[in-house]
């Protein structure tokens, strides 16, 4: 006799594959629903596209801190088994290191070099005492870089619709 959640599964297998073997299946409606949330909640998360020129410290970290309670949220509201669960866990993650974790430091290259660019004063707030704007840049720069790797996973495994400015930082679809 088979039971309950073998049927479910296998009402979710939609083909095989050879020579090699593969499965093709379809997630539970409400693992896609919440990943579908998820991804709605990151469409508006300005500190994953907003350009690098009108980022504040403060802001991002306001913006990475709502990022983490709704990745407690989603992981909550997927099933245990669900692929997408370790993709929000590893967003989640990555909220985490970057504002537990220092910056990463230029020391031997700010003191040769100063760009200018990055020599701005910044109205809405501060950055972290002795900390150089590059620091910041760079450590955001890897935040997003891992943040759209995950995300572009969670898209592929769910098919789900990606609106508005989170469109942008989806790696391009390579074509044949």
């Amino acid at each position: 006799m088979v039971s309950s959640k073998a049927k479910d599964v296998l009402k979710r297998i939609t083909g095989f594959s050879t020579p090699v073997f593969g499965v093709s299946w379809n997630p539970p409606a409400s693992d896609r629903d919440a990943v579908r949330k998820f991804l709605a909640f990151l469409e508006d998360s300005r500190a994953l596209f907003n350009p690098l020129s009108a980022e504040v410290e403060d802001h991002v970290i306001a913006s990475i801190h709502a990022i983490r309670r709704e990745c407690v949220t989603a992981v909550g509201a997927l099933g245990e088994k669900a692929p997408g669960v370790a993709h929000v866990r590893a967003i989640g993650a990555a909220c985490r290191r970057f504002l537990d974790e220092p910056y990463p430091t230029f020391d031997d290259i700010m003191e040769c070099r100063r760009d200018p660019y990055f020599d701005r004063d910044e109205s809405h707030g501060q950055l972290r005492h002795r900390t150089h704007p590059a620091a910041f840049f760079t450590a955001l720069g890897e935040f997003r870089a891992f943040v759209d790797a995950q995300i572009a996973m969670l898209f592929g495994l769910y098919e789900v619709d990606i609106h508005g400015d989170l469109v942008r930082i989806l790696p391009p679809q390579m074509d044949d």
